[in-house]
This record gives structure tokens, C-alpha cells and sequence, in this order.
């Protein structure tokens, strides 16, 4: 038996305080849309732990979910997230028997990707519960659906809880698919690397750490609005395509090295011809 629990263990997705980037990897060709897709299983997963928002009313303290997993991929002109975390119950608020084993106040499970408007010039982040009014921030959230509405996706920008505009994910390009099964929600949300308004929207840089935080809501439990659970900041690093760039840099350090020990040999002779 004890073998048998072991074996549903999902051991990819254990947190581990060192693992504090998430790190995409760069794919030729069109990413993938499905959560399904086979080609997110060669990514690197990322888990980070989820905990309850206390500091904002309205207040959370009962949270059911708390960790979350995290992959990402890139091309020439799109960035990718999977999000995947354990869920006991799909929240469809309409559904008769979804309401059933759910709490009163049934509301649509949801997820959300956070990043900065601009990328931070040195340590100083925005704050963490949507941002501040001089460091803005982008907000995806995806929500799962009612019996009525197909489950969506929205972009906020915030400059703190108090000043959070609403706009019109289609129109920066951005674009979600996800699934629920065995207990798990498992959701891709995409967008082009740039938009046309770099002073609305984070602009993706190859090889730049970017801060990036995630929150999640599950509609059974009562959470809505500020009751949910969340992350701190952590990083996201588009990883340059391997190529011939390290061996150059590599060929570049030797010459460099070569080139002093071949000064410092003439400046040596010189000083014993001239004793």
C-alpha cells in the first residue's frame, strides 16, 4: 500500500526553495496551445508554494490549494505558460452538482500570471499585490467558465488594489486553453513577446531576469475577489538558444589571457635586458 501512495506521488512538482526561476526554453516552430500538447513535457517544471492573501481586506485564511507548477517556452514571437495545480473540485457555478459539494457562494476557479509593466532598472520590484502607482503591473487571469459563459481570460493593469484597470486581453494578443482532470487544472496562457505599447505592457527580453508571480482562486472554497492564494516574486529567464555563443565566448577569454601572459613576458625581458 505504502508503495501505491508513493507511486501517485507527483514528484515534479515538489517546491524547492533554491528553484526560484522559471526558466523557458526557446522552440523553433509554433508553441504549443493544448495543455495536453507532448511538447511541454521536455520543459523544466517550477514549483512554487501558494498562501493565503491576509494583507488586503478582503481577507483569506482557508486556503485548499497550496502549490503551484509552472513551465514556459518561447520563439521568435511568442511567450508560453503551463500552469498546472491540484484542484479537489471543478468549480462551475450553474452546474448543479458541482454546487452541490461546494460551498454557497460558488464562484469560477481561476489562475493568474503577474509581471511588471517595465522591466526593473535594478533590486526594486512593484509591490507584490498588484503593484504600486509608480511601478505598475500586468495581470493575466484566466477563469474557468459558468454554465453560461466559456471559461475566459482577462489583462489588468494595476497600480495598487485600489486603482486596477480592466482591458482587453484580444488586443495585446493574449490567448488561453485549459483542462481539468484527475484533479488538476492544467491551463496554457500565450502572448507575443512585444505589443505595440511598451509604456501598457512588459516586453520579453532573451536572457533578462524578470520578475513574475502567480495566484490562484478555487471557486468552491469561497474565493473571489481578494480571497484567493498567491506567490511572492520570484524570476522568469528566457534562456538564449544554445549555439556557437559559448564556445566564442570561451575562444574570446583565451585570447584575452594569451595576449596579457605574452605582454607581461615582453615587459619581463625588458626589465632583465635593461638590469
Amino acid at each position: 500500500m505504502a508503495n501505491y501512495v508513493s507511486s501517485l506521488a507527483k514528484t515534479e512538482a515538489v517546491v524547492r526553495p533554491e528553484n526560484t526561476v522559471v526558466k523557458a526554453s526557446k522552440l523553433e516552430g509554433e508553441l504549443p496551445e493544448a495543455p495536453d500538447d507532448e511538447r511541454w513535457v521536455s520543459t523544466e517544471p517550477t514549483s512554487f508554494l501558494l498562501v493565503p492573501q491576509i494583507i488586503a481586506a478582503e481577507r483569506f485564511f482557508t486556503p485548499s490549494n497550496d502549490t503551484i507548477t509552472v513551465r514556459a517556452m518561447y520563439n521568435d514571437d511568442e511567450m508560453a505558460f503551463l500552469l498546472e495545480w491540484d484542484d479537489r473540485t471543478k468549480s462551475i457555478p450553474g452546474d448543479e452538482k458541482a454546487e452541490k459539494i461546494a460551498d454557497d457562494d460558488i464562484a469560477e476557479d481561476a489562475v493568474a500570471i503577474q509581471l511588471p509593466v517595465k522591466l526593473p532598472d535594478g533590486a526594486e520590484k512593484p509591490y507584490f499585490l498588484m503593484g504600486d502607482a509608480v511601478h505598475p503591473v500586468n495581470l493575466w487571469r484566466w477563469k474557468s467558465g459558468t454554465t453560461d459563459v466559456p471559461a475566459s481570460v482577462v489583462l489588468m493593469t494595476g497600480r495598487g488594489l485600489e486603482d486596477i484597470e480592466t482591458r482587453d486581453a484580444a488586443a495585446v494578443g493574449i490567448r488561453a486553453l485549459g483542462g481539468y482532470e484527475a484533479g488538476t487544472w492544467r491551463v496554457v496562457i500565450k502572448r507575443p513577446l512585444t505589443t505595440s505599447d511598451p509604456e501598457q505592457d512588459i516586453q520579453f527580453v532573451e536572457g533578462a531576469f524578470i520578475p513574475v508571480a502567480f495566484a490562484a482562486w478555487d471557486g468552491s472554497n469561497s474565493e473571489s475577489g481578494t480571497r484567493h492564494t498567491l506567490t511572492t516574486w520570484y524570476w522568469l529567464l528566457l534562456k538564449p538558444a544554445s549555439g556557437n555563443a559559448p564556445l566564442l565566448a570561451a575562444l574570446a577569454a583565451f585570447v584575452l589571457v594569451l595576449l596579457a601572459e605574452i605582454a607581461w613576458a615582453r615587459s619581463a625581458s625588458r626589465k632583465i635586458r635593461s638590469a
